[in-house]
């Protein structure tokens, strides 16, 4: 934990916006890491997972509404789908890609709803194919508003379409540009039908050594 808040704190000192907390079960539970680093940061923003077939939509969204309250407005939240199909069965998520994407389409949509609705004491009900709410509400709201921003990567075309409809910030991996430069116009283009704008980040790993030899190396 010392070594969590050492980082944290460096990255809050030099002015980065904020940090992606790794998920699965390689990792430590990020709600649990990022909760913990709130008392060593002052303006750091995390990026932390929900999982849909993990969580459900309405415990998520009392999660993120608190984290919210307590960090005074700095949770970013990544919607996380896929993954590792033998992780996945592990964690009991059977449902093959189609479904998931379906099923995280829904997810996200009662997130939204239950967390934009908690700001007038609104509930919400939904009924889905794979979820569903009955008089879901929040009683504490988030300090962002309508809700905490939304950040989600894939490249399917479900991926596509799930980001033009819903998210926030479409994520991609270090690709060559070209296919970036492709993957970005489509979902502009999905989102732009939808009378929406989406922002855009990509995922890039640097290896830092005393010399360009070292690095290479």
């Amino acid at each position: 934990l010392a070594y969590l808040q050492q980082v944290a704190g460096a990255a809050d000192h030099l002015g980065y916006e904020g940090v992606l907390i790794p998920t699965g079960r390689s990792c430590e539970d990020p709600w649990v890491i990022a909760a913990s680093l709130i008392g060593a940061t002052r303006q750091l923003k995390f990026l932390v997972a929900v999982r849909p077939g993990l969580h459900q939509p309405s415990l998520a969204a009392r999660m993120a509404a608190t984290f919210d309250r307590l960090s005074g407005g700095r949770v970013l939240v990544n919607l996380v789908t896929g993954g590792d199909q033998a992780e996945l069965e592990g964690d009991g998520v059977y449902l093959d890609h189609a479904s998931r994407y379906e099923q995280s389409a829904e997810f996200i949509r009662i997130w939204r709803e239950i967390l934009a609705r908690s700001h007038d004491g609104q509930s919400y009900d939904f009924e889905g194919k794979h979820l569903s709410v009955k008089g879901a509400k929040l009683l504490y709201p988030p300090v962002q508003t309508p809700y905490p921003p939304v950040w989600f990567g894939g490249s399917s075309a479900a991926a596509h379409d799930l980001a033009a409809e819903q998210v926030d910030a479409y994520l991609t991996w270090g690709e060559p540009p070209a296919e970036v430069a492709k993957k970005i116009a489509d979902v502009r283009a999905r989102a732009e039908k939808q009378g929406r704008r989406v922002e855009f980040g990509i995922r890039l790993h640097v290896i830092v050594r005393e010399t360009s030899e070292a690095a290479w190396r």
